[in-house]
């Protein structure tokens, strides 16, 4: 699926009380045709009742929440308006039912507030005194505001996962990590596994996760003769750092804060490849936690692309995010995901150390293996990335601070290498 967050815009409509309905607003802005523009609208001419409903046309679906609210200027004291989320992509009822819960809470939000009905007259604005202008601009805002929140929520809530997110899902529950951990080392009788993980998680169901592992081609039990049967490994999944590469965007923007960043970069991965086996393994089991969590990684998937002003920052998120934003800000900056700098008296949060999730055979299978087999890097959420390289090939040539940062992420692989050698 392509841009996901450009899959979905959430449309608010009132109807106009010479004009009839029209969309007041969208979100993300200038998205909306205005082909799709009338088709909403003629949506909410055709509804009479308050409440949930869908609607499909072509390859488009949306889901629509109509309500009312009180007005000291509307015709009969009421605005009548529609809240609409349209989906590129196919939906289905687990998504409808969260979609109706978030658009049910909108409509309250504008019930709740006696004043909100002023925003909707803001293109009749010269014709009202100055007390009522005020109004209407602030209550304009915050409907603007409202509806950005709304997508945020929406795309929190229905994004569809991505292969990293699903993987890590599974894997940020400490006794499948564990588990997998330690089939890593070799094939283990059922029985032998059986009894381990009975001592270590006694109030978990040791069939149900044996079959979910089975189920995600993860594990096979092979069974020798009529009553032995022993637990292999298919694949290694690990959680890793690795050094950013967002930065490319801003060479020309901001080289001096291109090398600020860098140095920061490569004074952590200098202390990161000294780290002992159990620690790169606890790190792991910190990583899955973090690309799991769906709040975390939709922050992550954001600065992938570049950096963001800290100030900005805000506004790529839902409310509810919004609410712990700063904590988990303050998170990912202690576990050394994300830095915070500030240049030329802003701040800036970016990326320290960007995360990936690999798939492998496992050590022991390696070995049989005629020749190295490259790990499977799992898919990410990264919108922007692939133009931004092609952008750079296109040109034709490396900048300088491109080139830098290609040497310094060779030096940063040619270390883990060396270290490598050592290790054998």
């Amino acid at each position: 699926m392509e841009n996901s967050y450009l899959d979905t815009i959430v449309a608010l409509s009132y109807f106009h009380r010479k004009i009839g309905p029209l969309v007041f607003y969208s979100y993300p802005e200038s998205i909306l045709d205005n082909d799709l523009s009338v088709r909403i609208a003629n949506i909410m001419d055709q509804t009479f009742n308050e409440g949930f409903f869908t609607h499909s046309f072509e390859n488009l679906n949306s889901m629509n929440y109509y309500f009312e609210i009180h007005s000291d200027w509307a015709r009969g004291n009421k605005e009548m308006l529609m809240i609409s989320i349209i989906f590129k992509q196919q939906t289905f009822p687990e998504m409808e039912q969260n979609v109706s819960a978030l658009s049910k809470e909108f409509s309250e939000r504008l019930q709740e507030n006696d004043e909100i009905f002023t925003a909707f007259y803001i293109n009749d604005l010269n014709n009202f005194e100055e007390n009522d202008r005020d109004s209407i601009i602030k209550n304009y805002s915050l409907i603007l505001l409202w509806v950005k929140e709304l997508y945020w929520q929406t795309m929190e809530e229905t994004r569809e996962k991505t292969e990293e997110e699903k993987i890590a899902y599974l894997l940020n529950k400490k006794h499948i990590f564990l588990t997998l951990g330690k089939l890593s080392k070799g094939p283990i009788p059922l029985e032998d596994l059986e009894g381990w993980f009975t001592e270590n998680f006694p109030e978990i169901d040791f069939n149900i996760m044996v079959d979910k592992l089975i189920e995600k081609q993860l594990i096979f039990i092979n069974q020798i003769g009529l009553v032995e049967k022993y637990v292999l490994l298919l694949k290694e999944v690990n959680a890793e750092r690795i050094p950013p590469d967002s930065v490319i965007e801003y060479i020309d923007e901001s080289p001096e804060l291109i090398e600020l960043l860098l140095s920061k970069v490569k004074e952590y991965f200098s202390i990161h490849e000294n780290k002992t086996e159990e620690e790169l393994k606890e790190d792991s089991f910190t990583l899955f936690q973090i690309i799991s969590d769906i709040k975390m990684y939709n922050i992550l998937s954001e600065l992938r692309a570049g950096l963001i002003r800290r100030d900005e920052l805000s506004s790529l998120v839902s409310k509810k995010t919004l609410d712990s934003l700063n904590e988990i800000i303050d998170y990912l900056k202690k576990v050394d995901i994300i830095e915070e700098l500030i240049f030329e008296d802003e701040k800036y949060i970016v990326l320290k150390t960007n995360l990936q999730i690999s798939t492998s055979f496992p050590k022991y299978l390696r070995k049989l293996l005629p020749r190295e087999v490259k790990p499977v890097i799992a898919d990410k959420y990264n919108p922007r990335l692939a133009e931004l390289f092609k952008d750079v090939r296109d040109k034709g040539f490396i900048k300088t601070s491109t080139a830098k940062i290609n040497r310094f992420l060779g030096d940063l692989s040619s270390g883990d290498k060396k270290k490598d050698s050592i290790k054998k």
